[in-house]
């Protein structure tokens, strides 16, 4: 292969995994921030860091892919961190939490992710329903507790994707 051809090929699968993990971030198990990085990580590796340009540039690359790793980093753990914070604040029981976690995990296997939220919401509502005695009021809102630290877990890592994103096409583009 010639040279242009190894370039094309490298910028083509580094973009190609920095889509796939950026649009992935809309389903709810795929780990779109890992994707992304793996795709940003592929390009630095290839151009070797930019280590032969500016000082700058070499610096710049090093900076930005740090970042990238970074963001990948929080953002992996965010979901289960705000989705339990959020329950807890509600006055949810770890235990619960578990369970609810366990049944999104088991559901967004055998059903699809939607699924596997449904699942996980709909076992905390039982679950909280029977803790209250019956109080529906109480348990829909620690289910809407949950509810809402996915969605802003799933809202975060999605700027997180985008920065990540625009991170990898600034070194590609500009360094």
């Amino acid at each position: 292969m010639s040279p242009d051809w190894v370039q094309i090929l490298m910028i083509a699968l580094s973009g190609i995994l920095n889509a796939v993990g950026f649009f992935g971030l809309f389903l709810v198990f795929f780990p779109g921030l890992t994707v992304s990085w793996l795709g940003h990580l592929i390009w630095v590796i290839y151009v070797g860091f930019n280590r032969g340009h500016s000082p700058l540039e070499f610096g710049l690359t090093v900076a930005f892919f740090v970042v990238s790793t970074l963001l990948m980093l929080i953002g992996s753990l965010l979901d289960n961190f705000l989705g339990a914070k959020k329950s807890r604040d509600a006055g949810v029981p770890w235990s619960e939490i578990l369970v609810s976690w366990l049944g999104m995990l088991i559901g967004g296997i055998f059903l699809t992710p939607i699924g596997g939220i449904a699942i996980a919401l709909a076992l905390l509502y039982i679950l909280e329903y029977r803790r209250f005695n019956n109080d529906r009021e109480k348990a829909w809102a620690a289910t809407k507790a949950l509810a809402f630290g996915y969605g802003l877990a799933a809202g975060i890592r999605l700027i997180m994707g985008f920065v990540m994103v625009c991170l990898w096409l600034v070194t590609v583009l500009f360094l």
